[in-house]
């Protein structure tokens, strides 16, 4: 059997007394673009240091193409790290071609001064930054340093890449610019990517493989369709795209086949068990986008009064008051139909698969109701 690239086996990491990784396992396979999603704090970066060996985990086992790295120095994983800070990784009095050259000449492939300058030369191609060869990084673009960082560890052709976040302070066009690239990258040189973000959006764009974390834990892995549309906790579900969360109160009422009945914020409400239905306390989750404004043929139908209106150019979202509700609910549909002015009242509706009860909220226990409330 083939060993995976990232091989990560009960991996603890404490810092003082906060435990910031508890017990992660995660396969990553060979050639896998794999995106770790989390919010701020939740131990991704923490997880992609421990990779590199740039920081030491208490507990598990890293192995990297089946080398188990215990003792093993950060030159000898031979790893590619492009950090979110990218302009302090660049050596600001060398031209791009020297950076790019300086990762070459300090790696452990022997490689004479004509091969750095095709590897330079082709790599350089490869980003479409070909005019950038003789400037300083100073006088360049973010986008354009972006490239560069890029470049001088993609030169390397580590057979993985690990990537913290590195997009995030691009702007919004640049931003998804550099997803295209980063997929076409992906696909041209065939490395293990290993990539973390907060951006929702942007996880779902890039993975093969999504890992979703929260408190140091891994909530859920799958495929993006997967995680999206089968959620397995009520985080997952919150974190992962967008939703409206009613409360509930009592047991649920099995009525068969996987269906529950149980009281919510705006009145009874039937919907799909997710992950158990014995707990007095749980959530149903609604996506904006299964709302219907035409609500004859849905299952569940509720009445609610237009508050407010955005159109984003594919899709417009509305914003609902429903009885008993106090924040707003929200419907995005197609296109910008008018249904009607402020204030005025709107049937809506949605069907049974689409409402998601939870009662288990997260793989931790210290995620609230209000907690999801407030995602």
């Amino acid at each position: 059997m083939t060993a995976s690239a990232i091989s990560i086996e009960s991996v603890t990491k404490s810092f003082q007394r906060e435990t910031v990784l508890r017990d992660i396992e995660l396969e990553v396979e060979d050639g896998e673009f794999c995106v770790v999603l989390g919010p701020s704090g939740c131990g991704k970066s923490t997880l992609l240091k421990c990779i590199a060996g740039l920081i030491e985990s208490d507990d598990g086992t890293i192995s990297l193409d089946g080398r188990d790295t215990a003792g093993m120095s950060v030159q000898e994983r031979n790893l590619g790290y492009v950090f979110q800070e990218f302009e302090e990784t660049l050596f600001p009095h060398k031209t791009v071609a020297e950076n790019i050259a300086f990762g070459l000449e300090q790696g452990e492939q022997e490689r004479s001064p004509d091969e750095i300058e095709e590897t330079i030369d082709d790599i350089l191609a490869l980003l479409a930054i070909e005019e950038t060869r003789d400037d300083l990084p100073g006088s360049l673009s973010g986008g354009q340093q972006q490239r560069v960082e890029l470049a001088r560890q993609l030169s390397r052709e580590c057979p993985i890449m690990l990537f913290d976040d590195p997009l995030a302070d691009l702007d919004y066009k640049l931003q998804k610019r550099m997803e295209l690239e980063m997929r076409s990258l992906h696909a041209d040189l065939g490395s293990t990517f290993l990539y973390i973000t907060h951006n929702q959006d942007q996880a779902l764009k890039l993975a093969d493989k999504l890992v979703v974390m929260n408190h140091g834990r891994i909530e859920q892995i799958g495929t993006p369709e997967s995680v999206y549309h089968n959620p397995q906790t009520a985080f997952v579900c919150r974190f992962v795209g967008d939703s409206n969360a009613l409360v509930t109160e009592g047991v649920p009422t099995d009525v068969g086949d996987g269906v529950v009945e149980v009281e919510t914020e705006i009145g009874p409400i039937t919907a799909t068990a997710q992950n158990g239905a014995e707990k007095e306390t749980g959530i149903v989750i609604v996506r904006p986008e299964v709302v219907s404004l035409d609500a004859a043929d849905c299952d569940v139908t509720f009445t609610g009064v237009l508050e407010g209106k955005t159109y984003t150019g594919e899709t417009t979202e509305f914003a609902l008051s429903l009885e008993g509700l106090d924040r707003d609910f929200y419907v995005v549909v197609p296109n910008n139909p008018d249904i009607g002015a402020i204030g005025d009242s709107i049937e809506l509706g949605w069907n049974v698969d689409d409402a998601l009860y939870f009662d288990k909220l997260s793989v931790t226990d210290t995620v609230t109701t209000s907690d999801l409330l407030d995602e």
